[in-house]
Parts: C-alpha cells; structure tokens; sequence
C-alpha cells in the first residue's frame, strides 16, 4: 500500500518536474511588471497609435495604483475593485475608438472567464 502512494506521487511529480503550485504559492508580481505586460498585450491586440498609448499607459498606472493601494490596506472588496475596473473602462473608453474598445471588452471577458477557472495571473510563466 505504501507503495502505491509513493509510486503515485512519483508519478505525479515526473509529469513535469515540479509541484503544482497553489494560487498563494505563486511568485506575485509587481505592478510595474503587470503594468508591461497589458501594455505589451493591448498595444498589440488592440493596434494602439502611438498618439493612444501615452494615454492608456496612464489610466492603466492609475487604475494599478488604486487597486494596489487598497491591497496594501488590507482591502479585498471586490465591490470596490469593480468599481475601479469600472473607471479604469469608462476612461479606456474616451481613448479607443469603438472598434477597439469592443475588442478590448472582449479581451478583458476572456480573461475573466480563465481567471475563474485557474486564477489570476501571479507569475511571469502565466
């Protein structure tokens, strides 16, 4: 019987050589490294102008900011970070034309569908 369990686990490390990491355990990064990456992500997928992406760089730092600092109080409303999601999309709105801001929305629901499913983004494999 022992065995088997320690078989088993060898197995399941020998899938890939490490052990699934829990949400918790995940490296987390930091908001200038979150900030990169949307960056990188919306001015591909979206096709930002160079004139846009002053602008959406901006809104992005502050939205991060805002919900970092609430993070840093404790805070983990998730009324108040929708509400904060929320502004960050309205302003988003006033700076992409209609076709992008659709595509974007688009973007922003995929991501909510797998972050429930696999949780939020905390490490730079993800």
């Amino acid at each position: 019987m022992v065995f088997m369990v320690l078989a088993s686990i060898s197995f399941a490390y020998s899938q890939d050589n490490r052990p699934p990491m829990k949400r918790d355990d995940q490296p987390k990064r930091s908001p200038e490294e979150m900030l990169k990456q949307e960056m990188k992500m919306l001015t591909e997928q979206l096709e930002l102008t160079e004139s846009q992406i002053p602008f959406v760089k901006k809104i992005l730092e502050d939205s991060f900011r805002k919900v970092q600092s609430g993070f840093d109080k404790g805070s983990r409303d998730i009324e108040e970070i929708n509400k904060l999601m929320e502004e960050r999309d309205n302003n988003l709105k006033l700076v992409l034309t209609d076709e992008q801001f659709s595509k974007y929305k688009s973007i922003k629901s995929d991501e909510k569908i797998k972050m429930k499913h696999e949780g939020p983004p905390r490490g730079k494999d993800n």
